[in-house]
């Protein structure tokens, strides 16, 4: 039966559809899904299992340079997960046509603490010499190969190498705002704390734990020397959180920790006043999928311009060689240099949609007139007169002319329609009017959909070239309704 099915395998699609069936038919509850774009990773609650897969198709896995190859491979997908802060596989499974193995994940933890160029595609992870010539030489990497026909066997080696793994992850600036939201919401009871109380306060739980625990005899108390006692969720969403991220940390990365709190406070203070801040997660996404379009060295080679700076979610954690970045506060600016943020940016306070453009630095003018290529990479507010009514303390009066600016009066004397109340249109037909711009936008789907959009379609749409983007839950950015949100890649005709 086992032949018959290998027989008739054709490709790597086959490899990964027979192994997936197989796996899930001996561990019966496996539920396997795709994340991070790795081919397989699936999770057995009976047996403890989470599986990372690779599949291949005719490569001889019985040398050790396609093994390190293959798992090179997965140790980048391993950082992804990392840097999500989701919980990482316990254990790497190879299956090719032929052969299989089984891998603990404990013997290529090291590997994510390496410096190496994470942004590098997990596919071409085997071009990093670095890391492919120290796993050559790591004797620990020497995996048990199984023919494909014992995968029984080798199904008994995953079950025995789950037990007793353990893997905490990191808390990094990469990552912070995101795990500190998951504390806020999950963890965190009632409390009277300001942001910036509840934002150091946290910082101080991971680099002082001596100081900031649970309260050994208080049921759901949180004990801290500078506030107090705090409320919790329960006890056990504390321990349950510290069972997944790590509370141990260097005198060095304590300090990278304490330098991001007031990174913290103005993400946390933008969300909560209805701002949308973009995750990490999805700013290494929409990176990934423009280099997919402009090339792996679109840093370099174009000029790149955010004119949504804000707190610089989309760029801060990246390096340019010609960043221009514009936002309507310029405590924003004072907070980014304070920080460190793109220290290589040219900052400057500027009302997009009002200001004229003798406004933008001398630089940017100049790269625009000569016909440079440009790249707009931004998330621009998504917000309309009626999505702001009774949100300030005045019953929403301060905001009820919110989309009324310049850009919106040029585009009602063009007949634009309905769409010129909401600010992300004004901003890409305000980009529209420049010269050879490429945007890369985070937005509502509906200007590719919505019937107030038809003329915008005709008139500035038709302009670009839709080359690539993805389309997720509003929720993945903030505590807000679902609907539909979208990247997208327009590449200027």
């Amino acid at each position: 039966m086992m032949t018959n099915t290998i027989s008739a395998i054709l490709n790597e699609k086959d490899v990964e559809n027979f192994y997936r069936q197989y796996l899930t038919k001996k561990f019966g509850d496996i539920v396997f899904n795709s994340p991070v774009k790795c081919d397989g990773y699936g999770e057995s609650k009976k047996h403890g299992v989470r599986l990372l897969c690779e599949f291949k198709d005719n490569l001889d896995l019985t040398l050790r340079v396609n093994q390190v190859k293959v798992l090179s491979q997965a140790v980048y997908y391993i950082k992804k997960f990392e840097i999500a802060g989701k919980i990482l596989p316990s254990v790497i499974f190879v299956g090719d046509r032929d052969e299989c193995f089984a891998v603990h994940t404990n013997d290529v933890f090291k590997y994510l603490s390496m410096e190496l160029d994470w942004s590098i595609a997990p596919s071409n992870a085997h071009t990093n010499l670095v890391l492919v010539n120290e796993m050559l030489s790591d004797n620990n990497l020497n995996p048990f190969v199984f023919n494909v026909n014992d995968v029984d066997q080798c199904i008994d080696k995953i079950k025995q190498l789950t037990e007793g793994v353990k893997r905490l992850i990191p808390i990094t600036p990469h990552n912070i705002t995101e795990v500190f939201k998951h504390f806020e919401e999950k963890v965190l009871g009632k409390h009277k704390l300001t942001t910036n109380q509840l934002a150091n306060l946290f910082v101080q739980i991971l680099i002082n734990p001596s100081d900031n625990f649970y309260h050994p005899k208080k049921k759901n108390i949180l004990y801290t020397k500078s506030h107090g006692d705090i409320g919790l969720k329960s006890t056990q969403a504390f321990i349950s959180f510290f069972s997944h991220f790590a509370s141990e940390y260097s005198p060095k990365q304590k300090e990278h920790l304490t330098a991001v709190v007031d990174r913290l406070v103005q993400d946390v203070t933008r969300r909560k006043q209805g701002e949308f801040f973009t995750p990490t997660i999805w700013v290494d996404k929409a990176h990934e999928y423009i280099a997919s379009v402009f090339g792996e060295d679109w840093k370099d080679k174009y000029v790149v311009w955010d004119p949504a700076w804000g707190t610089g979610n989309l760029t801060r954690d990246y390096k340019f060689k010609e960043l221009y970045v514009s936002t309507l506060v310029y405590a924003d600016i004072e907070t980014a240099n304070q920080m460190g943020y793109n220290p290589e940016a040219v900052k400057f306070q500027h009302d997009f949609l009002n200001d004229p453009y003798e406004y933008l630095p001398a630089g940017l003018r100049k790269a625009i007139e000569s016909g440079r290529q440009i790249i707009v990479l931004m998330n621009p507010p998504y917000g309309s007169v009626n999505d702001f009514k009774n949100v300030s303390n005045d019953g929403g009066k301060s905001k009820n002319k919110i989309e009324d600016t310049q850009i919106k009066k040029e585009m009602n004397n063009n007949k634009l329609g309905l769409c010129i109340k909401n600010l992300y249109s004004q901003f890409i037909y305000r980009i529209s009017s420049f010269g050879k711009i490429h945007i890369c936008v985070f937005s509502p789907p509906l200007m590719y959909s919505g019937i107030d959009y038809k003329t915008f379609r005709e008139k500035v749409l038709k302009k670009y070239e839709f080359l690539g983007g993805f389309l997720m839950d509003s929720r993945n950015f903030a505590d807000v309704k679902s609907w539909g949100l979208t990247f997208s890649i327009l590449k200027k005709k």
